[in-house]
């Protein structure tokens, strides 16, 4: 938490204040920074197209995330251009679309510790047995071919407690990507061949 409080840009008083807990701000602003990337090319993208409705939608959404992260002149800023699509005025947004990219993938950089971080926390973790990943595999199965949210997202967060071969620790990543959007086809595509 140090060491994110001297990062310029962010206010962790105020991550703190709409998160509520350490623990919440952290994973918050770990799903925060592991979006940069693509939620950036979503707005760039919305722009070069001139959907100016789906861009207010895009920076509204940027507004809201970068206030509870705690990175007010970001969320001022798509406030800012948020308002301006609402009226219409594309000559602002234009004007300042690439100042807020800009300032929006400055946060890649700024908040890479927290792969450093994330990193130092793994080496920490007990290596999970051959048993274990077994079982943890089968009741995977049981709970995405029952479509069970609250389950799967159970097992992939006590399974992730463990230090996991490669391979495996990438495709419970991938499966819980693929629970956030309910993808419980591709989950149990990927769970077949484990």
């Amino acid at each position: 938490m140090d060491l994110l409080n001297d990062i310029e840009g962010i206010s962790m008083a105020d991550g703190l204040m709409y998160c509520g807990s350490d623990a919440a701000y952290l994973k918050f602003i770990n799903s925060f920074y592991h979006s940069i990337d693509q939620k950036a090319d979503d707005i760039e993208s919305a722009y070069e197209k001139e959907d100016y409705d789906l861009y207010t939608m895009k920076v509204h959404s940027l507004k809201s995330t970068s206030r509870i992260a705690g990175m007010p002149a970001l969320s001022e800023l798509a406030l800012e251009l948020e308002e301006a699509g609402r009226a219409g005025d594309i000559a602002f947004i234009k004007g300042n679309n690439n100042q807020l990219l800009c300032l929006y993938r400055s946060y890649k950089d700024k908040l890479s510790i927290l792969d450093k971080i994330k990193k130092e926390e793994y080496e920490k973790l007990k290596p999970i047995s051959d048993d274990e990943l077994k079982d943890a595999y089968s009741t995977l199965k049981d709970s995405i071919l029952a479509e069970d949210y609250d389950a799967t997202e159970f097992i992939l967060k006590e399974v992730m407690k463990y230090k996991l071969p490669e391979n495996d620790r990438a495709t419970m990543n991938q499966l819980e990507n693929l629970l956030k959007n309910l993808e419980w086809d591709e989950m149990s595509k990927v769970v077949s061949f484990t």
